[in-house]
C-alpha cells in the first residue's frame, strides 16, 4: 500500500486522524467522512515534509519519485513550452522546486552524517502499513512507522525547529508525540505479537546547521501516551456506532486562560 492509498483508507483511524478527532469529532467527520467534503490540495509544508522523509528513508527512491522545477521564462512563448514539455517528460513524479530539494539534501546529509541514526537507518523497512483492532476498544485503527529495524525499534523522524530536549519536548506535547509512540507500539505489539524494543525520535532541525537529536519515549511517555488514546478510542467508536460527530458543544464555557498568561500579569 502506497501513501496516498493508506491515507485515502477512511475504515481505519491513524494518528493523524486521532490528532483531528481530539480537537473535536466534527472536525475528524469533515476531514475524513463527509461525503460532500471537497479533496484537498496538499501544501507546500505537506509536500515538502513527506520529500524530506522520502530522501531521508528511501533515497534511492528519492530521485524516481520527485523532479526539481527548473527556471522558465514564463513570459516567452518558449518558456511556456519549454515548461509543458518537462511537466510531460515528469508527469507522475511530485514536484518541488529548488530549495526544497536543497533542504531534503542538507537535512539528509545531516542525518546520515551522525553516527548513532545513521546505525539505526542502515537496515531496516521503511513506511510499513500495519492494520490492527484495538483490543480494549475494538477501534479499527491504522499505522505507517517511518522505519522499522530488524532488531524491533521502531523509528520515526521528525523535522523541528528546535532539537534540543528542551525545544524538542515542548514540541513533542504541542503534537502528541508520546501518543504516538504508545499508539505506534501496541500496533506493532499487536502485528507481531511481541512488543517493540524501543520507540526513537530523529529530530532534525530544518535550519542551519541542521542539528541532529535521538530521543527515546520512556515508560512515563508511554503510559501517558495510551491514557490518552484510550478514552478518545473508546468516544470514536461511539461516534462511529451513533453516526454522530459532535463539535465544541452548545453551552457557554468559561474562558480559561493558559497558566503562563497569569504569570505575566503578576509578575
Amino acid at each position: 500500500m502506497d501513501n496516498k492509498q493508506y491515507h485515502s483508507d477512511t475504515s481505519r483511524i491513524s494518528k493523524s486522524g486521532l490528532d483531528l478527532f481530539s480537537r473535536s469529532p466534527a472536525h475528524y467527520y469533515a476531514r475524513y467522512l463527509d461525503p460532500n467534503r471537497q479533496p484537498e490540495e496538499p501544501t507546500k509544508a505537506l509536500i515538502q515534509g513527506a520529500a524530506i522523509h522520502s530522501a531521508i528513508l528511501e533515497p534511492h527512491s528519492f530521485q524516481s519519485e520527485y523532479a526539481v522545477m527548473p527556471a522558465f521564462n514564463g513570459r516567452t512563448n518558449e518558456g511556456k513550452e519549454q515548461k509543458q514539455l518537462w511537466l510531460a517528460a515528469n508527469e507522475g513524479k511530485t514536484i518541488i522546486d529548488l530549495e526544497t530539494y536543497e533542504l531534503c539534501m542538507r537535512m539528509r546529509d545531516a542525518v546520515y552524517a551522525h553516527k548513532t541514526a545513521a546505525s539505526l537507518l542502515s537496515v531496516g523497512k521503511a513506511e510499513e502499513t500495519i492494520f490492527f483492532d484495538e483490543p480494549e476498544t475494538g477501534a479499527p485503527c491504522k499505522i505507517r512507522p517511518d522505519w522499522i529495524t530488524p532488531d524491533r525499534i521502531i523509528v520515526d523522524i521528525k523535522t523541528t525547529e528546535d532539537a534540543s530536549p528542551e525545544g524538542f519536548a515542548r514540541s513533542a506535547f504541542k503534537y502528541r508525540y508520546h501518543v504516538q509512540g504508545a499508539f505506534y507500539s501496541q500496533g506493532y505489539a499487536i502485528d507481531r505479537g511481541y512488543s517493540p524494543e524501543a520507540f526513537v525520535f530523529i529530530a532534525v532541525e530544518k535550519t542551519n546547521p541542521f542539528q541532529v537529536a535521538l530521543y527515546h519515549a520512556d515508560e512515563n511517555v508511554m503510559n501517558l501516551g495510551r491514557d490518552t488514546f484510550i478514552p478518545e478510542l473508546h468516544r470514536y467508536v461511539a461516534c462511529r456506532n451513533t453516526n454522530l460527530w459532535p463539535g465544541y458543544g452548545d453551552k457557554i464555557m468559561p474562558l480559561t486562560l493558559p497558566g503562563y498568561a497569569f504569570k505575566k500579569i503578576n509578575s
